[in-house]
């Protein structure tokens, strides 16, 4: 009998420390950006598929699955892919960090949250600057500024850029783009 209460004991702390986490909303949550060709001609493309959570204390953890990677145009999603992020030996972005969840004062509040990214066998820190909105069940956390991120940040090879330049009749490719995050994580 004592077995059983113990147990039954046990199973709801776990629940109850489970519900404490946020989980993130696949369908509500993505990562965009730019590329930006001949100086002027931007094309944006969208990420899409992002799994991870948050706890209560601010502890995140996210993956950004680069295969998912939308322009609108199935060829360059496809060089991207292939050429650019090397996809099939680089499956993921890993994004983590953590801020005070607990900390924030009211249900809307403008923040800079580091976060560390690791790609391509390599890590850097950024600084995301957004807005996070709290509700009992569900956390949003969108960018209000975009981060820069260069395709050195984490080592590619600059003949990848080249690669997919030449697909384009060699046009000038920025290694540069402008990144934003929309999240939502929920209870």
């Amino acid at each position: 009998m004592r077995i059983n209460i113990f147990l039954s004991l046990v199973l709801l702390s776990f629940q109850s420390f489970a519900s404490d986490q946020f989980n993130i909303m696949t369908d509500f949550s993505s990562v965009s950006f730019a590329t930006i060709k001949k100086q002027f001609v931007v094309e944006p493309a969208t990420i899409s598929g992002l799994t991870g959570s948050l706890d209560d204390n601010g502890k995140f953890a996210i993956t950004v699955p680069v295969i998912n990677v939308e322009t609108g145009i199935g060829i360059r999603n496809d060089r991207l892919n292939s050429l650019f992020f090397n996809s099939g030996l680089n499956p993921t972005v890993h994004i983590t960090g953590q801020f005070e969840l607990a900390a924030l004062a009211q249900d809307i509040t403008k923040l800079t949250v580091p976060a560390d990214v690791s790609f391509y066998g390599n890590k850097k820190t950024f600084n995301f600057p957004v807005i996070i909105t709290k509700t009992k069940n569900t956390i949003t956390v969108s960018s209000y500024a975009p981060v820069i991120v260069r395709a050195s940040d984490f080592g590619i090879p600059t003949e990848n850029l080249t690669k997919l330049a030449a697909t384009v009749g060699g046009l000038a490719l920025s290694d540069i783009i402008p990144l934003n995050i929309n999240l939502v994580f929920k209870k």
